[in-house]
């Protein structure tokens, strides 16, 4: 724990601190009535446990009732218009999450503009442009006149052991 009035480094058991002397006791007790108790903390990780349960078996019971969906389909089309039909329309779905793929894929970078936003954050193929100036001049050198020091010409006045009448 670290002292609130001259910030020294004590153990979280001393009543006292051992820079400056403040009483820490109370102010242990009060910074440790701050943090949650540990059942809370072991109710909050339980209970993201359990949400995080939840996700995943809604997610499942999902997959599970699209399959179902996706199969009566499939049967139907079997029946009706035979086995090559259902290939075809595979064939069609697999391209057609292809070509959305690459569309997701590409979209931040053809239309969203980051640099517009904030210029910081902008990728670095953004970058390239700015850094295509050219590099191999030197910045002008302005004249550097140093400005006097303060304590420049006092040490003259400070009295010194060698000479007799001073200190």
């Amino acid at each position: 724990m670290f002292c609130p009035n001259c910030g020294g480094d004590n153990l979280s058991e001393r009543k006292y601190c051992r820079s400056c002397g403040l009483k820490l006791d109370s102010i242990s007790k009060s910074v440790a009535e701050q943090f949650p108790s540990v059942e809370y903390v072991k109710l909050q990780k339980r209970k993201e446990r359990f949400e995080k349960l939840g996700l995943a078996s809604l997610a499942v019971t999902g997959a599970i009732g699209l399959g179902i969906i996706l199969s009566k389909v499939a049967y139907y089309k079997l029946i009706l218009f035979g086995p090559e039909v259902l290939l075809w329309s595979a064939f069609g779905a697999f391209a057609l999450s292809a070509l959305l793929s690459v569309f997701f894929f590409n979209y931040p970078k053809l239309f969203m503009k980051f640099e517009k936003v904030n210029p910081h954050f902008s990728s670095p193929d953004d970058r390239t442009e700015a850094v295509s100036l050219p590099t191999n001049k030197l910045i002008d050198d302005r004249p550097f006149e140093p400005v006097g020091s303060v304590t420049e010409h006092s040490t003259e006045l400070l009295p010194s052991a060698g000479k007799p009448g001073t200190r």
